[in-house]
């Protein structure tokens, strides 16, 4: 279970903040607090918390000056679901509730997709500078294969990352209507690389893919698994994006849902629960390996 309070209005609208599972977060204008919003100067030192268990959202008034509200009542606790709105100083927070989706029933479509090769030649990186060698060990594991590195990355982990996309003048196209995922082309030079392993990594932004196809080949064939149908015909979202779905989905696939998900794709690589480790899988009858990132 993972609850974000997005502030839909205030000083910092946009700003979204992450309760994981079995975790306290409290909100405040100083330094006190976990989670500081020196911008807003209604809040006080310590506002509000917001506990998740894993199972419920609790939001509790820290003994504030001006109050915290849930749905335009004054509280003291409050357990809250998603769509509330909480106000605390001069900021409004809406509650997204996001769980980790139930894959059985989910019908993958059995997708062929026609690759059209890239020549692309294997690179070390083990003169790459500005790098630690944690990152160095990431990278090498992305670019030590002959096939070409996408990022699909969700725009909606990080207020700043459509900025960095579109600053970096790498080759991306749109994988949803609403423009929050996208598919990024990587190449080893990349300017986003830098952001990606230094800010990135270990915060959910998305995952890695290796392609010997291009960019509208791999974003054609990820498209599609975009909006889904269980086999009781209810319509879902596929958040595949999202570490945590893609490091439940795959294991758990036979392989003829393997072929059709991973299509143009030869590997996939995904930050584990631990940012110090990282999975690997390959299509290949799923062989799944974890990478030590040292």
């Amino acid at each position: 279970m993972l609850v974000i309070l997005e502030a839909v209005s205030g000083p910092v609208a946009g700003r979204r903040i992450e309760i994981r599972g079995g975790t306290i977060v409290r909100i405040g204008r100083t330094g006190k607090s976990d989670h500081a919003i020196a911008e807003d100067s209604y809040l006080s030192g310590l506002h509000f918390s917001a506990e998740c268990d894993g199972t419920q959202c609790r939001i509790r008034d820290l003994g504030s000056s001006n109050g915290t509200f849930v749905n335009g009542a004054r509280v003291s606790e409050q357990v809250v679901q998603a769509g509330d709105s909480v106000v605390a100083g001069g900021s409004t927070f809406r509650i997204h509730i996001e769980l980790l989706p139930d894959i059985t029933g989910i019908e993958l479509p059995l997708l062929k997709t026609a690759a059209t090769p890239v020549s692309i030649a294997a690179r070390t990186m083990a003169d790459a500078p500005g790098y630690s060698s944690a990152e160095l060990t990431l990278l090498n594991a992305l670019y030590g294969s002959v096939e070409q590195v996408f990022a699909i990355l969700d725009l909606s982990r990080d207020s700043r990352l459509p900025a960095f996309l579109n600053a970096s003048g790498e080759a991306h196209e749109p994988l949803d209507a609403a423009g929050s995922a996208f598919v990024v082309a990587l190449p080893a030079e990349a300017q986003l690389l830098h952001v990606l392993m230094k800010d990135g990594w270990g915060r959910g932004w998305g995952f890695y893919a290796t392609s010997r196809s291009g960019l509208s080949e791999v974003r054609a064939h990820f498209i599609s698994f975009v909006k889904l149908r269980t086999s009781s015909g209810a319509g879902l979202t596929f958040r595949f994006w999202d570490p945590r779905v893609l490091r439940a989905l795959v294991p758990a696939m036979p392989q003829e849902e393997v072929d059709a998900f991973f299509g143009p794709c030869v590997r996939m690589i995904v930050e584990a629960e631990k940012p110090t480790m990282a999975l690997e899988f390959s299509r290949n009858q799923l062989r799944q390996q974890t990478i030590l990132l040292t």
